[in-house]
Parts: structure tokens; sequence; C-alpha cells
């Protein structure tokens, strides 16, 4: 049921599982996971893990997300996105860190969300290679 990446997950505190189907908006600051059925709009402070099982329409937001299911919708995790080998995306993702395992596909267009402490480290950079260069 669990893969060795979904052990980094904190805490589940929602579960669906594989023979719920769930129509709707879910919204939870906790981590979820999913193996069912799920149509809607998932929106997540937590984790979101979509099992093997998980079929999912829905846009989907989360910290770290880790998919084996399938999801048909955008994702976008503020930082880690995991697609394993089972698991597949067709729509587009924004995600810090981006993972695909050998077998996981992705269809759509992606795109990296830069923090803004890296934003502020680069812009510093520039600043002061912009000094150097002046002197």
């Amino acid at each position: 049921m669990f893969s060795k990446h979904e052990k980094q997950v904190s805490n589940v505190d929602t579960v669906i599982g594989s023979a719920t189907k769930f129509h709707g908006d879910l919204t939870s600051q906790a981590s979820i996971r999913i193996d069912g059925e799920f149509k809607g709009k998932i929106t997540c402070d937590g984790d979101v893990v979509i099992g093997a099982e998980g079929k999912i329409e829905a846009d989907v937001t989360g910290r770290n997300l880790t998919v084996a299911g399938q999801i048909d919708g955008n994702v976008r995790a503020s930082s880690t996105l995991r697609i394993e080998a089972t698991g597949v995306i067709n729509g587009d993702i924004a995600m810090g860190v981006l993972v695909i395992d050998e077998g996981g596909t992705f269809t759509g267009h992606s795109n990296m969300i830069v923090n803004d402490s890296k934003k502020s480290n680069s812009k510093a950079k520039q600043d002061s290679q912009s000094e150097e260069q002046v002197s």
C-alpha cells in the first residue's frame, strides 16, 4: 500500500480508500492520501499522496505531492512533486523540485517555483557582481 518514498510523508490526517468515490472540493491543513476516485478540487497545506489505485480528476495543490496513481488536472507542489513508476499526470505542473521515477509519465507544461529566499540570494549575488564590475 505504501511505497518506499512515502515514508517521508508527514502524518496522514485524511484517507480516501480504494472503495470510495468522492465528488467536490477537499481542503485540508494536514496531509491526505487518496486511493479511490476523486473529482473536484484538492487544496492541502500538508502533503498529498495519490496511491497506485487513485484516480483523480481535479486540480491539486499541496506541499509535497507523491503520485503513484493518475491525475487528470493541474498540479502545484510548493516543495516536491514525485511521480512514481506507476504515476501518471495529464495536466500542467508547478513545483519546487520535480522527481520522475523511471516509468512515471507526465503530459503537459512544467514550471519551477523559485522560493523568495532563492530569489533574494540570486538578486543579491547579481547586485554584488554588478558593483564589482563598476569598481
